[in-house]
């Protein structure tokens, strides 16, 4: 067998190892798709994980960007209202969402009240008032338009309104009334609101056992109550206070008295307060700095800087200093169009003016008074001066009107006053104010601030002078509805101030005749120009019966209304959509 090859075909063995045979071929690629089907399939699933992550960035990114403007459209709308509820009559209807590149925001319920306002006593610097308090509820919607991302932001706020026309009486100062002919004051009609208050002491009393003082309201004092009379001079003690439960005792104690603090809460049911039972100075809502008397300047704050029509030495403008034709045509020179008839006197058709000059002797300063007279009825009758009453400056409210004089010797009076504009109107002056017959009968929103006021009835008559005995001054009864901020002369050593009851003061015989009033009487200083002592009754005038009433409207506030105004920010919240 030495030797011996093997016989076997040429190159055979080169074959077995160069040469894949078919089933081998056949496993290979068959491994070599399931590789690429994996790949493949790790391939589809790492871009759909992809995919999937670049969506849940590009969602997250939209959501996070519409929260941001859902935000921003909430500190828009804040910002907006916090404007808003600076005037008297927010609309706050009138906001809507800002407008944002690639976003889209929900107007519906923007902004929106949560129930009617309610009344709680305010805190802080003007601990004692009442605030009349508004919530709203702000929400922003917003969608990012690539995205449609939602984001809803929500912001609870509370707005409070604490207005000075809430008393029925307010003095800074001693307050006292000793009316010389039957008095009525009552909180309005339920006797609960238009509290009697001063920040110093309170003398009640009436000059006479026939007469009566009756208050059918709260009476609180930072001071004490007292039925003596602070200039010393005799009294009766015929007041009489409410109880609030139907009773009226009779203020029969003073806060003098040691069982006072005790005695005085259950005679009244709390409706009686001073110092001693916890009351304390109010800081009024004036939002002017310096002396409250600077409200009827022409500085900052003032009544002047926020009226829309100033009628200055005669002369009217508008809050932009252009001159405003109080004169207009009278409808008898107009066309059924409206268009002007030819007029052969020239300016003879400018017949209606509401300012005209005029006197009133005043028996009180013993001097006759030059007045510029407004006629209330025929200034409602001019269209373009009423437009630009209401359209204030920044800050001001519609329906205020400045008039002042640099004469000293200068006075305003009101005539024709009976029909005032529904939405209200305020007159602000620096100068002593007469208003002469009825005003305001409707008792629509209104206000009169001036250095002082005098009331003298229809029956007056420009005829009256030095010699007028006061028998030939015969009042007729007279209904004035508005809220008056004026001035008075404070009681000094034994000269009587005049009282509350004197604050509106009277030039005529009211004897027997009826004055009403519905209104606020607030007294902040004393008098710059009317100055003169209260002379007493029986010369200047002899007293009316005085029915007086609390009558304003919280709702309804004079334009020009001194007051205060928080907008705080209760909460805010983003909510899951």
């Amino acid at each position: 067998m030495k030797g011996y090859a093997l016989c076997r075909p040429a190159g055979a063995g080169r074959r077995a190892h160069g040469r894949v045979t078919g089933n081998e071929r056949g496993v290979v690629v068959i491994i070599v798709m399931i590789l690429i089907a994996t790949l493949t399939l790790l391939a589809v699933a790492a871009n759909r994980n992809m995919v999937t992550d670049i969506g849940i960035a590009s969602n997250h990114l939209g959501a996070t960007q519409a929260f941001y403007a859902a935000e921003g459209g909430a500190e828009y709308a804040f910002n907006k209202l916090s404007q808003e509820l600076m005037k008297l009559y927010p609309n706050t209807a009138s906001i809507t969402p800002p407008a944002m590149s690639g976003y889209a925001f929900q107007t519906a319920s923007y902004i929106a009240a949560v129930g009617g306002n309610v009344q709680i006593p305010a805190t802080g610097d003007f601990d004692g008032l009442t605030a009349i308090v508004q919530k709203y509820r702000i929400t922003s919607r917003a969608t990012e338009s690539k995205s449609s991302a939602v984001g809803i932001v929500t912001i609870e706020v509370s707005d409070q309104l604490i207005p000075i026309f809430q008393f029925g009486i307010f003095y800074n100062n001693n307050l006292e009334i000793f009316p010389g002919a039957n008095m009525t004051f009552s909180g309005g009609t339920d006797g609960t609101k238009g509290r009697i208050h001063s920040n110093n002491d309170i003398y009640l009393g009436e000059s006479g056992s026939t007469r009566s003082l009756t208050i059918n309201s709260k009476i609180t004092s930072a001071g004490d109550i007292s039925r003596n009379r602070l200039d010393g001079g005799a009294t009766d003690h015929n007041v009489y206070i409410s109880d609030g439960a139907g009773s009226t005792p009779a203020l029969d104690i003073d806060s003098s008295n040691t069982t006072w603090a005790a005695q005085s809460q259950t005679t009244w049911k709390g409706r009686v307060k001073t110092a001693a039972n916890g009351i304390h100075s109010l800081n009024v809502p004036l939002p002017t700095g310096g002396q409250p008397i600077d409200i009827l300047g022409q500085g900052d704050g003032s009544m002047y800087s926020k009226s829309g029509l100033k009628i200055l030495n005669g002369a009217a403008t508008d809050k932009d200093g252009t001159a405003v034709e109080l004169r207009y045509y009278d409808a008898t020179y107009k066309n059924a169009d409206g268009s002007l008839k030819i007029d052969p006197g020239g300016t003879a058709a400018l017949n209606k003016n509401p300012l005209t000059t005029g006197s009133v002797y005043d028996y009180r300063e013993q001097k006759t008074m030059n007045t510029y007279d407004l006629d209330m009825a025929k200034l409602q009758g001019n269209a373009g001066a009423m437009a630009k009453l209401n359209d204030p400056p920044a800050g001001g409210d519609p329906g205020i009107l400045y008039i002042s004089s640099t004469d000293a010797t200068k006075s305003v009076r009101l005539q024709n006053g009976g029909t005032l504009p529904t939405n209200g109107l305020t007159v602000a002056t620096n100068n002593p104010v007469y208003v002469q017959g009825d005003y305001n009968t409707a008792n629509n929103p209104a206000a009169i601030l001036g250095d002082a006021v005098t009331v003298l009835s229809s029956a007056w008559s420009n005829s009256y002078n030095s010699g007028t005995s006061i028998s030939s001054r015969t009042a007729n009864a007279t209904t004035v509805n508005a809220a008056f901020m004026v001035g008075n002369r404070n009681t000094s050593g034994t000269d009587y101030s005049g009282g509350a009851e004197n604050l509106i003061r009277f030039l005529e015989n009211w004897s027997g005749k009826n004055f009403n009033y519905g209104g606020s009487l607030v007294c902040l200083w004393e008098s710059q120009q009317a100055t003169k002592k209260w002379p007493g009754t029986g010369t200047v005038y002899n007293p009316p019966n005085r029915i007086w009433t609390y009558g304003i409207d919280l709702n309804k506030l004079p334009p020009g209304t001194p007051r205060v105004r928080y907008v705080q920010r209760l909460g805010w919240r983003q909510i899951s959509n």
